[in-house]
């Protein structure tokens, strides 16, 4: 489509005159033909001289008359009228005045209705011309009496003839004025359509397009009813934004109307094809008028979804008009589907751009907050920075702040390292602390701020709970700001500022503070350390003094103590040689100062990597045991400073446990023959051996029953013990297949495992040499590690047990994903009578030497024995057993 300015749509319409139905030069010659032919005919038939000047005058008139037949103003409509008026007067003077009824020029009355069909059409037209005819009639009733008869029969043929030459003309007439209509409806609609076009492309509204294209279509024909909809797809609806009526009345009750859009696509599917966008309904949602034709357009947006709906109904009468206004629906659609995309993309950009202005706002703003606080923040660095004296950087920073933020009263309080207590080290007014400037820790909002660790705003006192009353100053309402000086994560104390003003302080305030706050304690830590420095430089002199004195207490010590103490320096060299070291390894110190330390009896050669239990060496020196603790001597960076010895004699010790294990072993002895003959007759009782016991002391006796039963399996197990402690427990060593050891306690205590829901998986290769060691003593060891981890693995729970050999060795792991061993207790596990804490402990009972008693019984076949354990997760107890 050609572009066309807006100015000069507006004017091509609007100001062009109407074209005439007949060119009215081509009627004016017309009438001139013929009046020259009329006087021709009159001459030829000698009429009288006065009927000839009505003639010539006639034709004259008839000429300017025909050559206004289509006035283009208001004064050519009147002046065509009155030569109409004239014309005819003239045509019927010439009739009368040339023989009346017989008179040859009644053609004369033609030009006159020919004009008045032109002038006027329709009814007004027809009627002038039958006026003028019957005006011929009355002339001819001059007639004589005998010769009526024939001129009303000429009149009547005349009349005929004249007639069907106006109906001619009329009709043509109508034909040529009702194309002009059309030519001139589809310009107004061509016309409305390039205006809509040009104001679409500016249109930023989808309000606006839609009242544009609803306007534009309404002029197009004039129809029943223009509808333009919006297609809301989240919600699957389409609302009605514009109604248009007949005659351009807005329809109000059908706008913002919603109805289902798969009502009206239902309706689209079923309907005829009417154009290449077009659809033709017989009903819409919202209307359903019989006799009228609905055509359905979507809009379509590029991406191909249907954005609105344009509507156009019209009565079936009226086809024809609706076919020639297809194509410009069509267009419009088009034109609307585009400016809907446009309106859709500019309001997108409008949301940017205001995004856009409001992120770059802001952005200027945060950089103007930023400017002024790193300003503050550098004049209170600065002032900071030139003092190292504790109050003078509280006392500035507290200045600096209140002027940056019109803090009227203020104060810093810090942490008593002693107390704990917040007590105020300066405020605005310059007064040290009385006894309503200390609070406890957690009191009041500087207590809440320091818990907290983070600001607190309050905008009115009086509204703050945390807020405290402890004078008339503190009722009145005011605002306060309180953060709190950290240096890194500790907190040294809280900064208050308050101004009379409720509302005064804003989060810039408090991020300041913050910050100014945080360089304060710098500073204090800075003038602290400054103090601790020159606290330091003059206890230098008297640590000196000390170490000397020191030294010598230590040697007094070394002296004194009963255990032998031996020290190296950093090269292993021996230094220090106590007496006591001297009595017990039965050396003189002179004969081993300057000499490795390794050269000691009980000392390893790599004393300063072992770790452990290898520290600890046990070895005889004559008569004596001895026990040697071996320890590097670092710094607290790392550095070897050395390494001490420290032997403890062993004999007496060693002569008390044997004394305990002969006790114990009497004892269990003595005990376990009348705890069997208590459990026989509890036995003997519960069967009704010496007769009916009744359900009352039924339970006594299985209680009496149970203890004695547990009883007795501690003195098994003490018995065991002592026998294992005393070396008195031989091992009847055989060859041992390991795998069916397992296998057999394993099946002893499947009752267990079922009992507390627990898998067992047993992973036992064939193939493995067999171990040597006492097969009876072999399955207590499995009997304890597995029982223990049946025990302490919560129901639903996996225990796994698994053989390897490990080249010249078998090794067993069971593992289980029980409770685990707390790391505290992990060193005490093999202790004797020691049981770890954990949720199942109480409930599962026991002695806690079992693990004792495994360990010295795989210790007695060679072997050893550790475990790895993680709380909550499990524990994997091994050991390994020499290979035969």
């Amino acid at each position: 489509m050609p572009a066309v300015t807006a100015g000069a749509v507006e004017t091509t319409p609007a100001t062009r005159e109407t074209q005439p139905t007949i060119d009215p030069r081509w009627v004016g010659l017309g009438f001139a033909c013929f009046a020259l032919a009329l006087l021709a005919y009159a001459l030829a038939h000698a009429v009288p001289a006065l009927a000839l000047a009505a003639l010539v005058a006639h034709g004259a008139a008839s000429v300017a008359l025909g050559l206004l037949s289509a006035p283009r103003w208001p004064g050519q409509r009147r002046l065509a009228l009155a030569l109409l008026v004239g014309c005819a007067t003239l045509a019927l003077c010439a009739v009368a005045l040339s023989g009346a009824a017989a008179s040859p020029l009644w053609p004369t009355l033609i030009p006159p209705i020919f004009a008045a069909l032109l002038l006027l059409p329709g009814p007004p037209g027809a009627g002038v011309a039958a006026a003028l005819w019957l005006a011929y009639g009355a002339i001819l009733l001059s007639a004589p009496a005998d010769a009526r008869l024939a001129a009303a029969s000429a009149w009547l043929v005349r009349g005929a003839e004249v007639g069907l030459l106006a109906l001619l003309i009329e009709r043509t007439a109508y034909a040529q004025r009702t194309l002009s209509a059309r030519a001139r409806a589809r310009e107004t609609a061509l016309h409305s359509f390039l205006t809509a076009s040009n104001r679409l492309r500016i249109s930023t509204s989808a309000q606006g397009v839609m009242e544009e294209v609803a306007g534009a279509v309404q002029a197009a024909g004039d129809f029943a009813c223009v509808t333009l909809s919006l297609v809301d797809w989240h919600r699957g609806i389409a609302h009605v934004a514009v109604a248009i009526g007949a005659s351009g009345r807005r329809l109000s009750t059908l706008e913002g109307l919603a109805f289902a859009y798969t009502d009206l696509a239902t309706r689209i599917e079923s309907g005829r094809p009417a154009g290449a966008l077009a659809i033709e309904v017989r009903t819409l949602p919202f209307r359903n008028l019989p006799a009228e034709l609905h055509l359905v357009l979507p809009l379509r947006t590029q991406l191909d979804e249907v954005r609105g709906v344009l509507t156009v109904s019209a009565a079936q009468t009226d086809r024809v008009v609706l076919d020639e206004a297809l194509p410009l629906l069509e267009l419009l659609a088009n034109q609307a589907a585009a400016a809907l995309d446009n309106a859709d993309l500019y309001a997108t950009m409008a949301h940017r751009v205001q995004q856009a202005t409001a992120d770059l706002e802001r952005g200027a703003d945060d950089l103007r907050r930023a400017r002024d606080r790193a300003e503050v923040l550098f004049h209170i660095a600065r002032a900071l920075a030139v003092t190292l004296d504790e109050r003078q950087v509280l006392e500035r920073t507290l200045s600096l702040l209140a002027q940056h933020t019109g803090a009227e009263r203020g104060g810093i309080m810090l942490v008593e390292p002693t107390t704990g207590r917040l007590v105020y080290r300066t405020t605005l007014e310059r007064q040290r602390s009385d006894p309503q400037g200390v609070l406890e820790r957690g009191q009041g909002l500087a207590g809440w701020v320091l818990a907290n660790r983070a600001p607190a705003i309050v905008p009115d006192t009086t509204r703050d709970p945390r807020w405290q009353v402890r004078s008339r100053f503190d009722a009145e309402p005011r605002s306060v700001l309180a953060v709190p000086v950290m240096l890194e994560r500790e907190a040294l104390g809280v900064l208050l500022l308050i101004h009379p003003a409720p509302g005064h302080f804003t989060p810039e305030h408090a991020q300041i503070a913050t910050a100014a706050a945080g360089q304060a304690a710098a500073a204090l830590n800075n003038a602290q350390l400054h103090r601790y420095v020159s606290e330091q430089s003059d206890r230098l002199a008297v640590i000196a003094r000390q170490r000397e004195e020191e030294a010598s207490k230590l040697m007094a010590v070394l002296r004194s103590i009963g255990d032998g103490v031996i020290v190296s320096d950093r090269h292993g060299l021996v230094r220090i040689v106590n007496p006591a070291s001297e009595a017990i390894l039965g050396i003189r110190a002179e004969a081993f100062l300057g000499r490795p330390i390794t050269t000691l009896p009980g000392v390893p050669a790599d004393i300063a990597t072992i770790a452990g239990e290898e520290r600890m060496q046990k070895f005889a020196a004559g008569e004596r045991t001895v026990r040697a603790h071996c320890a590097a001597v670092r710094s607290s960076r790392g550095e070897p400073l050395g390494s001490v010895v420290v032997y403890h004699d062993l004999t007496r010790e060693e002569a008390a446990d044997r004394l305990k294990s002969e006790l114990v072993a009497t004892v269990s002895h003595e005990l376990r023959t009348p705890m069997t003959s208590i459990r026989g007759y509890v036995d003997m009782l519960l069967l009704g051996t010496f007769g009916e016991v009744g359900e009352g002391h039924r339970e006594p006796l299985r209680v009496i029953k149970n203890n004695v039963v547990r009883l007795v399996q501690l003195i098994e197990e003490l018995l065991d013990l002592s026998r294992v402690e005393s070396g008195e427990q031989p091992l009847r060593r055989e060859q041992v297949d390991v795998a069916e050891v397992l296998r057999d306690v394993a099946a002893v205590l499947a009752g267990q495992f079922r009992e507390r829901q627990i898998e067992l998986h047993l992973d036992l290769p064939a193939g493995l040499p067999c171990a040597s060691g006492d097969r009876q003593r072999l399955a207590q060891i499995a009997v304890n590690l597995l029982g223990n981890a049946c025990k302490y693995t919560p129901p639903g729970g996996q225990v796994a047990v698994s053989l390897r050999n490990g080249g010249g060795e078998l090794r067993v792991d069971v593992r289980d994903s029980g409770v685990g061993i707390p790391e505290e207790a992990q060193a005490h596990i093999f202790t004797p009578f020691y049981r770890a804490d954990n949720a199942l402990r109480d409930e599962i009972g026991g002695t806690g030497l079992g693990l004792s008693i495994t360990r010295k019984l795989v210790e007695l076949h060679g072997g050893r024995i550790w475990f790895e354990s993680r709380l909550n997760e499990g524990s994997t107890f091994s050991f390994t057993l020499p290979v035969e």
